[in-house]
């Protein structure tokens, strides 16, 4: 009977679930497992082994609960047939695959590729020139046969366009051109190719075919009008390999028809210099005396062997004054035993000087210098027709003179930067400075230079009066003077600001990014002297505020005197100008505070002078250049009839900027204070602003010097002789 309700209940899931069978049978399956593995734990029994727990929970699936988890056996996937490929029986090849027919895009007949106009030319094409129009004639011809090649179904036409089009890449590649021309920057959207398949339908393809000539004529027309209108001048955003020829052939040809300009000789080629015929011509050089000479070689000879020193003489050098004998003691002949022969030497050749150089830096001998009978002058129209002085870039460049071998100095003062010039009276101290500034005329334009004159002497600078390079007239009073070095001072101030906010370090790199240019400022002081006695604080400082900071911003200073002593040339001074000039002295103490050496002492004067240069460890002996009154005033001539002087300030402005410092900071609160007290005293202005004895008396006698209060009355406080109104009309003048 059970087995009988046991078939029903199967019928029954069978026609009610379809999965009786395979559910029966796992059941079925699982009944033998768990019997099997009970067979297996009998063997087991008796043994006492620890205690196990396992969960095993199913990962998903459809099941019927309850249900035994641990007795489902593991199932595998079934896996899916392959799919059989088709083979043609004649070939024995895979048939190919049909691909599903894709969405066509753009499909609108109007639709077509357009050229936008760049911002750069304002959305206007720029007009082709005529000789870009000849040069890219074979290119654009070459482009407007590839550029629209007809589609039809002829396979010779196709392959014919494709060849056309490769030769034309080629022919750019040859000129330098990039075989793809660049990405456009409009990146307009093109229509991409659909792929060909073979269920297409009939009209898709008729209505393709009557596009494809629609569109081409399109793109023909499009092509034709870029390459007829090519990029201008300035290189577009959208530049096509073309144009990108034409430009670069262009590019090359500017270059060529226009060299970069040879920098001129001079500083300024629009400056009109004075000529060289307002200068005296040089003397023709009188022959050398070779017996002279000679002899008087042998003479020293025939000294140094009286007085038992082995040595010869090796060569000899004639300059412009003196004559340089170089002697090569024998080995194991010590140099002072010459040098200790100075006076001797000096009487056996009977000689009007002598100066001895041990040793002669860069050789092995001994230089000693004799005077020459005949001098010969070196006119400074001599050194401007040298080729060191003309093809000198510098504005700054000044002929010094000859060396003893008849080389000419030429000195930048950008590399001086500051000079001191002494020398006794009469000794050519003067024409030294002459010869500077003359140089200067020369060489720099007034817009360049400008050159701030001061004469203690009155008559010494006077020849240049009015000329267009001064920047203030020349100044003669020693008081006007330290206000005009505190005027550079303040100036040296300003220019360093202006620096500071350009970003720049120096003049020249201000000059390079400013439009206003700065001029140079060379100041020359003829006497320090004089200066030294009105105001030593003032004018020291000044000028040792000058000469350490002044050099970067253009600002160079020549200070002479005919007195070296310690008192005028300073220790302070003398530390801060690197550059000196030592002519002829009395003394080799003057000498020593010139050139921290002795040498100068044995100048002959007239111009013969010691030159010690920036970071020189020698000094250099020449013959300084001579210029006339005669030659000075004509050069100042010229330049007054050229151009009248522009001055960058006055003497009422100096006077006015040099009240004004002097004035005491507390001067208008002081007048405003006793204004409203009534009344004047020193120690009521002592209480009230906290200050000493002496500045109150100070800030007493200004007001009485401006009329604010009265004049002392006894120990009385002095009457206020001002109103407010008046005070401030006062303060404002």
């Amino acid at each position: 009977m059970s087995r009988k309700w046991s078939n029903i209940l199967k019928k029954l899931n069978r026609y009610f679930f379809g999965e009786q069978s395979d559910y029966e049978n796992n059941r079925e399956e699982q009944v033998q497992y768990r019997k099997k593995k009970q067979q297996r734990h009998t063997g087991n029994v008796g043994r006492v082994t620890g205690a196990k727990v396992v969960h095993r929970y199913p990962k998903g699936g459809n099941f019927r609960f309850p249900m035994d988890v641990e007795a489902s056996p593991p199932r595998r996937q079934p896996q899916k047939p392959r799919e059989p490929v088709n083979v043609n029986p004649r070939t024995n090849t895979p048939e190919p695959v049909k691909k599903e027919k894709q969405k066509e895009y753009f499909t609108n007949t109007n639709f077509a590729l357009t050229h936008i106009p760049s911002p750069v030319h304002g959305y206007q094409k720029p007009p082709m020139k005529d000789q870009e129009r000849e040069t890219g004639k074979a290119e654009i011809a070459a482009t407007e046969q590839v550029a629209t090649p007809e589609i039809g179904d002829d396979k010779e036409e196709k392959e014919t366009a494709i060849e056309h089009h490769r030769s034309a890449e080629h022919d750019l590649n040859l000129r330098g051109v990039s075989e793809r021309p660049k990405q456009r920057s409009d990146k307009s959207p093109t229509p991409p190719s659909p792929s060909t398949s073979n269920d297409v339908s009939e009209p898709s393809k008729e209505r393709r075919k009557q596009e494809v000539p629609n569109r081409s004529a399109k793109r023909a027309e499009q092509t034709n009008r870029e390459t007829r209108e090519p990029s201008g001048d300035v290189s577009n955003v959208i530049m096509t390999p073309v144009d990108r020829y034409n430009y670069e052939q262009r590019k090359r040809q500017k270059k060529e028809s226009n060299p970069p300009a040879a920098k001129p000789a001079a500083a300024n080629q629009g400056y009109d210099s004075p000529p060289l015929s307002l200068l005296t011509p040089a003397m023709q050089a009188s022959n050398v005396d070779e017996k002279k000479l000679q002899e008087q070689r042998e003479q020293l000879e025939a000294t140094l062997h009286q007085f038992q020193v082995k040595a010869a003489v090796t060569n000899v050098t004639e300059g412009p004054s003196i004559v340089r004998f170089e002697v090569q003691p024998a080995p194991g002949v010590k140099v002072n035993k010459v040098t200790n022969l100075s006076d001797d030497l000096k009487l056996a050749m009977a000689a009007m000087d002598l100066r001895m150089e041990a040793p002669i830096p860069g050789k092995n001998a001994i230089g000693i210098e004799v005077p020459k009978e005949n001098r010969e002058p070196v006119a400074l129209r001599e050194l401007f027709e040298k080729e060191a002085f003309r093809n000198h870039k510098s504005p700054l460049a000044v002929a010094l003179g000859l060396d003893i071998t008849g080389r000419p100095i030429i000195m930048d003062l950008n590399s001086m930067p500051h000079g001191l010039i002494a020398g006794a009276t009469g000794s050519g101290k003067s024409v030294c400075i002459n010869s500077i500034l003359v140089s200067l005329l020369y060489k720099a334009d007034p817009e360049e230079v400008k050159l701030l004159l001061i004469d203690p002497k009155v008559v010494e600078l006077a020849f240049y009066k009015d000329i267009p390079h001064l920047a203030a007239p020349v100044v003669t009073d020693p008081k006007e003077a330290t206000m005009t070095l505190k005027w550079s001072v303040a100036e040296m101030e300003r220019r360093y600001q202006l620096f500071a906010d350009a970003g720049v370090r120096d003049i020249k790199g201000y000059n390079q990014k400013a439009d206003e240019k700065l001029p140079y400022l060379v100041i020359v002081i003829d006497e320090l002297a004089d200066l030294m006695m009105v105001a030593p604080q003032d004018v020291e400082a000044s000028i040792s505020r000058i000469a350490q900071k002044a050099r970067a911003c253009g600002i160079h200073l020549l200070v002479a005197t005919q007195r070296p002593s310690v008192d005028v040339i300073t220790g302070l001074i003398k530390a801060n100008i690197p550059t000196r000039i030592a002519f002829a002295v009395s003394s080799a103490v003057d000498s020593r505070t010139i050139l921290d050496t002795g040498g100068a002492e044995r100048l002959i004067g007239k111009g013969d002078m010691l030159l010690s240069e920036n970071g020189a460890s020698k000094l250099v002996r020449l013959q300084g250049t001579f210029v006339s009154d005669e030659e000075i005033d004509e050069v100042a001539a010229y330049l007054r009839h050229k151009k009248a002087p522009a001055y960058l300030f006055t003497k009422n402005d100096v006077v006015k900027h040099e009240s004004r410092s002097d004035d005491d900071d507390l001067l208008e609160d002081a007048s405003h204070f006793v204004i409203q007290q009534g009344s004047a005293s020193t120690s009521l202005i002592q209480r009230q602003f906290h200050i000493g004895y002496n500045r109150a008396a100070r800030l007493m006698d200004m007001m009485e010097t401006k009329g604010i209060v009265s004049a002392a009355a006894g120990t009385k406080p002095r009457d206020v002789l001002v109103n407010d109104g008046q005070l401030a009309e006062l303060f404002e003048k």
